[in-house]
This record gives structure tokens, C-alpha cells and sequence, in this order.
């Protein structure tokens, strides 16, 4: 089964238009489809055989007025982000306001902004209300969610991956530094959200094949010679061994146990953990 994604345009998280059947849309087409924040106009992706968290109902092809109503709504957020900047001045909040976006059918109007803390904003919304007279809805985001929505450059050069196509942000952690045989220098592989870099999760199936290794320091018995593990690099599949006389760099397929990618199939269906004691027992048991 396939599913029809498109883009918010104030969040840019991609969602899932439900309603209307792939062969009537194409990619880049504009559709007004309806969602928990009201009638919305969003942009097509394409397709994927993977859902999304987030749905939304077909309503029409985007017809010249409606771009047009978008255009001008997007014109009135800016005025109101500026009316929002100086409420904010005048009120004393701890908030950074980053985003105004008024949806197409101008129910609300809705304010994302970031903050380290939690902020009382009841007079903030009453003020606004008043100068609006529509209902005003204020949205905490975390700094991920920020530069998704505003656009940046990572240290690729390029867009980072949650703007381009990511859809859901997943917990990075120094693990993962050191998994792929990374130097422990956080601020090296920091996006511009100020978090480790999403890309990492990307390299994960790749080492999963340590979870089931010796680790780094250990020793075994390799030729009849016991050997201490120096690195396992498992993009090149090579592990490095040293004793007191030699030096080698070996194959993997040479120390993995008798049906080590079953053992792999199965910790990467409980999410890639790196149990390393329960996967290695198993693979050394000859799972079957």
C-alpha cells in the first residue's frame, strides 16, 4: 500500500493525505487538505509505503484563489509576528518567537515559539485577541522542530535532513559517537539546532555488526592464539588484533560466530539496542 506525503508549509513536517488516490495527484502539486489546525494548503512529496504521524483529509486541488487567500495570510503573519515581538517586549516573557502562520480559512492564528522554560502567556493571548479578534493558539517547539521550520545550512553544505525528508526526529546520543568509531568531540557533530546531528541515526544498521563482537580491549583466542581486539571497523568489515609478538588486521567473517545475521535480524527488531551480552549469546548458540 502506498501513501500520498506532502509538506506543511509552517512546520514543514511531511504528512499523510488521506481521501484521494495517487494516480489523481502528482508531485509539487498544491492540495487544500484539512487538518487539526483548520483548512491548510500543502505541498506533494510523492508517495511512500511508510504511514505518517501525521494525517490530514483531501479536500481540493488548490485552485488559484486559494493560493491566492494564502499568499495574502502569509502577508497578515508577518504583521502579526511583529505585533506578537513587541507583546512579548511589553509583557517580559522569556520567549523567542519564531513563526506566525495564519491557515486558509483564518480560524486561528497561531504563534511557535521556543523557550528553555515554561511561560505563563494567559495576558499575552488576551492582548492578542483583542487586537486580532480571532482565537489565538501559542505553540512551544524544541530546537529541532525550530530549524525545521526556519531553514539552515548544516555542516554538509547542504539542507539539513529534517528539512530535505526526514519525517520523525529520533534520540541521538554519544553512543552513537562512539559506535562509529568517531572521535568524542560532540561540538564536531552538532547541527545547527544545537543537538547531535540526525545523520548519525542514519549510520546505525552499519554497526550493528559490534553489537555481537568483541569490544575494543577484550581479548580472544583467534589461530590458537590468544589475541587482544585493538578496533573493529565494520565499514571496511576488518578487525584489528595484537598479541605480544604480531600484528593483524583480519576479516569479520573470520571471528563472527555460526549465524551471526540472524542474530543481527533480531536485534534489529527490538530497534537496533546493542544488548551486547543477550544478542552475543544467542548468536553463539547457533540460532536457528
Amino acid at each position: 500500500m502506498s501513501y500520498i506525503k506532502a509538506k506543511f508549509k509552517d512546520t514543514n513536517k511531511v504528512l499523510q493525505v488521506e481521501g484521494v488516490w495517487e494516480k489523481d495527484v502528482s508531485r509539487g502539486e498544491l492540495l487544500v487538505v484539512q487538518s487539526e489546525k483548520g483548512e491548510e494548503v500543502v505541498r506533494v512529496l510523492g508517495t511512500s509505503k511508510e504511514p505518517s504521524s501525521y494525517r490530514a483529509i483531501f479536500l481540493r486541488k488548490a485552485k488559484r484563489e486559494d493560493i491566492q487567500r494564502m499568499e495574502e495570510n502569509e502577508e497578515k503573519a508577518k504583521e502579526a509576528m511583529a505585533v506578537c515581538k513587541k507583546k512579548i517586549i511589553e509583557h517580559g516573557l522569556d520567549m523567542k518567537l519564531i513563526k506566525t502562520y495564519i491557515p486558509l480559512d483564518k480560524s486561528k492564528i497561531f504563534f511557535y515559539y521556543t523557550s528553555d522554560h515554561r511561560v505563563d502567556f494567559r495576558n499575552l493571548v488576551r492582548d492578542l485577541a483583542k487586537i486580532f479578534k480571532k482565537r489565538i493558539e501559542m505553540r512551544q517547539v524544541g530546537v529541532r522542530d525550530a530549524v525545521q521550520m526556519l531553514g539552515w545550512v548544516g555542516a554538509c553544505g547542504d539542507m539539513p535532513c529534517c528539512i530535505r525528508f526526514q519525517e520523525e526526529f529520533q534520540s541521538v546520543s554519544l553512543r552513537d559517537i562512539e559506535e562509529q568509531n568517531l572521535p568524542l568531540s560532540p561540538q564536531k557533530f552538532t547541527g545547527p539546532c544545537g543537538r547531535l546531528m540526525c545523520c548519525l541515526v542514519f549510520e546505525r544498521e552499519n554497526y550493528l555488526i559490534k553489537s555481537i563482537l568483541p569490544e575494543a580491549g577484550s581479548e580472544l583466542c583467534y589461530g590458537g592464539k590468544v589475541y587482544k581486539v585493538l578496533h573493529v571497523d565494520p565499514i571496511k568489515w576488518k578487525i584489528s588484533l595484537v598479541s605480544e609478538d604480531s600484528k593483524k588486521e583480519i576479516d569479520l567473517e573470520d571471528v563472527l560466530p555460526g549465524g551471526y545475521e540472524k542474530a543481527l535480524k533480531h536485534c534489529q527488531t527490538c530497534g537496533g539496542c546493542c544488548r551486547r551480552a543477550s544478542v552475543e549469546n544467542e548468536a553463539f548458540a547457533g540460532i536457528e
